[in-house]
């Protein structure tokens, strides 16, 4: 009978490889062990260093969605909640030509959101024969980029816009248009500001008809509405 081969190197069997072969000896400043190669990194190694990695980035990430959309906001340019624009808007410039300023017309209009805060008031201009007012609004925006809409209504006559760019004030201004002929609209990083002349006394009682208005010069209004403008700009940030 043909018995069971052994093992290689075992018993009966000559190991096929032979002795080992004598090795020459090192040379001179050589480590017997020979030169030492990369050292070879385990698997799972690799894959550990690779989650927390991931994990680093995503907790970033949601650090940075979260200061972002919960905590800081957009940056408000230091614009504040708690100023009466009527009340700290000098408007040198029309006071220069229409008289003193005088209290307000009414109790001003003021709403308070989370992603926005307006403020509207009107205040009164001692002019003689013909009075007049002016009308201010605050508007700013906590949370979206109010850029693209304010350009779209502002540039199309379709929208109520259709005024005159000017510069000089804020980041993007228009005067006359939507607001009225006297009127000025400024965006201003998040916040909307808008300042508008309007005749009080366009009504002639005595004889039920429209009152004779004096000739306004539009380039003399609109230098004063920028320079009140940028007054009260100032005014109510920080």
């Amino acid at each position: 009978m043909i018995s069971e081969p052994e093992l290689v190197g075992g018993g009966g069997f000559p190991d096929p490889a032979g002795p080992p072969l004598p090795q020459p000896p090192p040379a001179a400043g050589q480590d017997p062990a020979g030169p030492a190669g990369p050292r070879a990194r385990h698997p799972w190694l690799w894959a550990l260093g690779g989650a927390v990695a991931a994990s680093a980035v995503w907790a970033g990430g949601l650090s940075a969605y979260d200061r972002y959309g919960q905590d800081a906001g957009p940056d408000l340019g230091g614009y504040r909640t708690d100023r009466d624009p009527c009340e700290v808007a000098r408007f040198d410039g029309l006071v220069s030509a229409f008289g003193a300023k005088g209290p307000a017309v009414t109790e001003p209009r003021k709403v308070d959101r989370p992603a926005l805060f307006d403020w509207d008031c009107t205040v009164t201009l001692a002019s003689k024969p013909v009075g007049y007012t002016v009308d201010v609004s605050y508007r700013l925006h906590r949370k979206t980029d109010p850029g693209p809409e304010f350009a779209d209504i502002m540039e199309d006559p379709q929208l109520g816009g259709g005024g005159e760019a000017v510069g000089g004030v804020g980041e993007s201004a228009y005067f006359g248009g939507l607001y009225g002929d006297n009127s000025l609209r400024v965006l201003d990083g998040q916040a909307e500001l808008g300042l508008a002349l309007q005749p009080t006394d366009d009504w002639d009682e005595e004889t039920n008809l429209p009152r004779e208005l004096p000739q306004l010069d539009p380039a003399a209004i609109r230098t004063y509405l920028v320079e009140d403008m940028r007054q009260l700009m100032a005014a109510l940030k920080n």
